[in-house]
């Protein structure tokens, strides 16, 4: 623990606080500027990993089968299959209300249920 702040050590601990700003604005700048760019449309490959890295990890073929049934937002150039990332973090988000909706459905119809055996 540092030593307790007085008027005389006033200048030194401004001076020592300054140069700790200045040491995390460096930081984070560098941070900033190292962030990689996310490319308009996404191949088939970078979507993968964009999902991956938004907590939507999935296989290929699961990939290709949401395009096939049109439950994904997607593009084609010719054979390319190309994803625009806001378009899957919005495909994301709507992914988890409805899971949360199905999940509350689904907890709705078995206490139902139960309700119902326990009046017979």
């Amino acid at each position: 623990m540092e030593k307790e702040i007085t008027f005389d050590s006033l200048p030194a601990a401004v001076m020592k606080l300054s140069e700790k700003v200045d040491l995390i604005i460096n930081l984070l700048g560098t941070n900033i500027e190292k962030r990689e760019e996310i490319p308009k449309y996404l191949s088939t490959e970078n979507a993968l990993a964009y999902l991956k890295k938004t907590g939507f990890p999935m296989s290929k073929s699961k990939l290709y089968k949401l395009t096939s049934y049109g439950r994904i937002p997607f593009y084609k150039s010719g054979n390319t299959l190309l994803f625009i990332p806001e378009e899957l973090d919005k495909w994301c988000e709507s992914d988890i209300y409805a899971d949360d909706e199905k999940h509350l459905n689904e907890l709705i119809i078995n206490k139902t249920q139960k309700m119902s055996h326990k009046n017979k």
